[in-house]
Formats: structure tokens, sequence, C-alpha cells
């Protein structure tokens, strides 16, 4: 990644000649930033527990001691963790954990207000530019519970932010990560930061299953439906060209890839279709356009009754995972995993097909 800035070589000999640690923690972080940090679904008692006795640069534990003695000072420490892990690739914080790695934990509410709650609503607003790349979680204790009893763990994953450098609203002052620590960050450092900013960040989200028709073939019924997307444009940098690409479809029944079709031209039925065009595809940063793709699915139930229908329309789409990326002009882009039942329910499919169909037969 350093080949992106022009004259890094004499920047570090002239700025870090005094201190050969501290240029390679510098450069190390730095090259940290182009890694995915993934967050995590879930955090485990034993997840806890398995973590290295030694704070790397890419956790810290915080005793939750620290919250119930002085909530301010507490919010202090917080930001600037958050703001060195957003400038540095990310990492998580361990909230209720003392720095031999074990737990005094944390009260589960802040006044009417679950902590994990608070915590999403409180961290974005520790930092400038606020934080939007991170995930809260309640540790799941184990059946044998190291946890206080009417305590909780808390974990905060923080992601590699498109926006950084954040900078500490408490104090005004820019963090990055090094030997395991939080540390102010190096004028060069932030430079290095604000340069990589070359390329548009975009999000997907799935917002929608759109039903378009349904109708018997000789080999089942057919399902023609569009997925319903939301580009978003969360970094610095106009993107002027990006594409929607499927790569992946996952949880679908056994040797049933050739029942799944995402080009109209494979269709069982050829009919004219109106498909909007973009005519500018450029996404200014803070914004966003609506996009749709098409997915046909061939559906097989042993017979038109509700239960074959809805069991086929379970196993066969609201079960599935569709998998998406999003290159731009300048960059392969990042992967998106979607599950169709976050969408739309088996119950809806089931009645647009059963209703489709009946009306076929109908006026055949």
């Amino acid at each position: 990644m350093l080949f992106l800035f022009e004259n890094y070589k004499s920047h570090r000999k002239t700025l870090f000649d005094n201190s050969k640690f501290r240029t390679q923690s510098i450069y190390a972080g730095l090259s940290h930033l182009d890694s995915d940090m993934t967050k995590r679904e879930k955090w485990t008692e034993e997840d806890v527990k398995s973590l290295a006795f030694e704070e790397p640069d890419y956790f810290e534990r915080k005793a939750g001691q620290l919250f119930s003695q002085n909530k301010g000072d507490f919010l202090c420490k917080l930001a600037k963790t958050v703001s060195a892990f957003a400038n540095t690739g990310g990492g998580h914080i361990l909230l209720g954990v003392r720095d031999d790695n074990t737990f005094d934990g944390m009260p589960p509410q802040e006044g009417k207000t679950s902590m994990k709650d608070w915590l999403e609503q409180t961290i974005p607003y520790l930092v400038d530019y606020s934080l939007s790349d991170f995930r809260v979680h309640t540790v799941l204790p184990a059946a044998q519970s190291s946890i206080p009893t009417g305590r909780v763990i808390i974990v905060v994953d923080v992601g590699d932010s498109s926006l950084a450098p954040h900078q500490s609203k408490r104090d005004k002052t820019y963090y990055y990560r090094c030997a395991g620590r939080s540390e102010p960050a190096p004028h060069f450092y932030l430079e290095l930061l604000r340069q990589r900013l070359i390329h548009p960040t975009l999000k997907l989200e799935l917002k929608g299953l759109e039903l378009e028709d349904a109708y018997p073939t000789e080999n089942g019924i057919f399902l023609e439906a569009m997925l319903r997307f939301r580009v978003r444009n969360v970094g610095r940098v106009a993107a002027y060209k990006w594409d929607i690409i499927p790569i992946g479809l996952y949880n679908s029944p056994d040797d049933r890839e050739s029942d799944y079709h995402i080009s109209l031209s494979t269709y069982p039925i050829k009919k004219r279709r109106t498909r909007s065009l973009r005519i500018d595809d450029t996404i200014l940063p803070e914004c966003g356009t609506d996009e749709n793709t098409d997915l046909g699915v061939l559906l097989k139930p042993k017979s038109l009754a509700w239960d074959k229908v809805y069991a086929e329309v379970q196993t066969c789409i609201t079960n599935i995972k569709v998998k998406y990326r999003l290159p731009t002009e300048t960059s392969p882009g990042e992967s998106f995993d979607f599950a169709i039942q976050e969408v739309v329910s088996t119950e809806e499919i089931t009645k647009f097909i059963m209703a489709k169909c009946q009306d076929m037969q109908a006026t055949s």
C-alpha cells in the first residue's frame, strides 16, 4: 500500500531516524489498513478468554470499574481507543475485562437503556468524523460463567474507517495504535491516511424482493423477481462507474444450481420487459441510488397444494443467501452477503405464486 504515497522513503528517513521501533510500528499500522477487519456476528465468553494475555494492536481491554467510578474519564479513554482503532485498520475493545483478562463486568443498563444500546448511541459521537463502521456485542456467557452476577461483558468491533483520520472529541487529538497502546498520531501518519483517500467507498444494502410473475412450466413453477438494492457512497470520493456483480449463492438445495437465473435471456418465457437504464452512474459522497437485479427461480413442488408450494419456497428461496460485489472504476470493491428471509417471508411468496397459478387455471 505504501507505494501510493510519493517520497515515503525520504519522509521515513528524515522524520523517524531517531526511533526505528516507532517507524516500524507506524508502517505496520498503515499496512494493516489494507486488510478487511471482519466484524464478528457474535462474541462468546470462550472467545474473550482465548485472546492473548498481551494486548496487540488489534484489541484492548478496559475494566468495568472505570465506568462505575468516573463515567467522564471512561468516555475519554473510550474515545481515545475508538480513534486509534478507526485510524489503524480496526480492532476490538473489550469492556468489563481487566488487564489480566479476568472479568469485573459492566452494568447491564445505563439508566433505562441497555448498555449495548447506550454504547451504540454514544460511540459514533465520541470522534470526528462520526463513526459508522462498528458493531457492539453483549458477550454470550458460558454454562459455567466467570462473568459476575448482574454484570455483562461488552465487545465493540471497530472497522477500518473510510473516513479516517478520526479525532477524539474529548481532547481534540488524533490517535493510532502503536505497540499495543493508543498514542497520539504523528503528523506524517495523518498525512498518509488522508492521501490514501483516492478510491470511492460504496456500501450495498438489500431492501427487498419484488415479485413480478409466476407461471407453470413443464418442469415446475417459474418465479420471476427482482432484488432491490440501495447503493450508498459512505466515503469522501465520488464514484463515477460502478456495478453490482453476483458472485455466489448459498444454502440452495444440492444439484439445483441450474434452477436459479440472473439473466432475463435464460427465463423460460421471453416477453417484453421494461428496465430503466442509468443515464449517470455518479454517486456523490453521502448520497445513494437504488438498483434492481433480476432473479428467477424454478420451483418444483410435488403439487400445487399450499403446503407443497410453501415447503419448496422455503427451501429454494427464503433459506438461501446471496453474495454480491460492488466494484468501482478504481477498486475491485467490497463483497456483501444477504439472507433473502430478511426482506421477504415464505408466506408472502407462496401467496403470490398460488394466486398467479390459480388465475392462469381459471382463464385456461
